[in-house]
């Protein structure tokens, strides 16, 4: 699943441009992983026939980028799905759209103004390989339990300045534990360049645990890979909501809040979740119903303030750095 990418046709921005302005295109800029990609992409066109998804996929910081740099001609129509403080700095290039399923998804997931709505949110865990664990040590339950220097060089975690996702874990984490227990976690973590790392080392058996996302390790535990379990930590874990805008001037306006529409409906985020794991932010789904995940009102959450982790940024991943090299050295 996770090599899948290579087997979707995705098509560059300039075959985008060169064919999606016609009637019956709709032009989607998304960071999403391709099977989730595929299963929205399928869905919609079967119910719009006529209508054509043309797909620009990449990381959500180079797609702000390129709406940012194309504002003055648009060559995408919709965007999705990316962290809601990142695409919330960008409303100047967004057009408002409010629909009927807005209304399902909580206040502070939503655009006051219409620029943006959440879709669905990604839940920190530690993902658990039972048969990995160190001489003498337990499945952890807690955050702080990964201070003991028995975990040194048994826990990976993605790398915060390459990965949005580990930046908002490790920024939270540092606020749940404090600043000394934070410390000695960094120092018995194994820093992984990408966010993939830190769930494919323990499904492999080479960590024991990994420090990921809660969809991540889903897909393993349900493809039947042995020995692994989801940690969620009893001191409270960090969330990640995730949304979707059109853009401003989208040359596919109509096909865009038709799409729009369709990510945002009850039936799709349902299926998005019994099949990938993305935890919807609409109230009117319950997790429990279609996984055996537990409800996200059951998991203790740890809420990160965006604005501060946002102003923080350069100044944690500074100090993260320098703990991870003096652990590194031995110092």
């Amino acid at each position: 699943m996770k090599n899948a990418a290579k087997t979707l046709v995705v098509l560059s921005l300039g075959l985008a441009a060169c064919t999606a302005f016609a009637a019956g295109k709709v032009v989607l800029y998304s960071s999403n992983n391709v099977d989730t990609l595929k299963i929205v992409t399928d869905g919609f066109e079967k119910k719009y026939p006529d209508i054509k998804v043309s797909v620009v996929r990449d990381g959500t910081g180079s797609l702000m980028k390129r709406i940012k740099a194309e504002s003055k001609n648009p060559m995408g129509d919709i965007f999705w799905s990316g962290g809601l403080s990142t695409i919330d700095q960008f409303t100047a290039f967004q057009e408002p759209y409010t629909n009927k399923e807005t209304k399902a998804v909580p206040s502070g997931f939503r655009d006051p103004a219409g620029h943006w709505l959440g879709t669905n949110q990604h839940v920190a865990v530690l993902l658990v390989n039972t048969s990995a664990l160190p001489k003498g040590a337990k499945v952890p339950s807690t955050w702080k339990e990964l201070a003991d220097p028995i975990w040194k060089g048994n826990v990976i975690a993605p790398d915060p300045a390459k990965s949005g996702t580990s930046y908002s874990t490790l920024f939270g984490l540092r606020e749940v534990v404090g600043d000394d227990i934070f410390k000695k976690i960094v120092g018995n973590m194994v820093i992984a360049g990408s966010s993939s790392g830190a769930y494919e080392g323990p499904a492999r058996g080479e960590f024991a645990v990994g420090i990921t996302m809660e969809y991540a390790g889903s897909e393993y535990i349900e493809g039947g890979t042995k020995n692994l379990k989801l940690v969620y930590p009893s001191e409270g874990t960090m969330t990640m909501p995730e949304g979707m805008f059109i853009l401003k001037g989208a040359k596919n306006l109509e096909n865009a809040k038709k799409l729009y529409d369709y990510i945002s409906s009850r039936d799709t985020q349902v299926d998005l979740f019994k099949k990938t794991f993305r935890r919807p932010l609409r109230t009117d789904i319950d997790a429990k119903k279609y996984s055996s995940l537990p409800s996200i009102g059951k998991i203790k959450i740890h809420a990160v303030d965006p604005k501060s982790s946002g102003d923080k940024r350069d100044a944690f991943l500074k100090d993260f750095a320098k703990i991870a090299r003096a652990a590194k050295s031995g110092k």
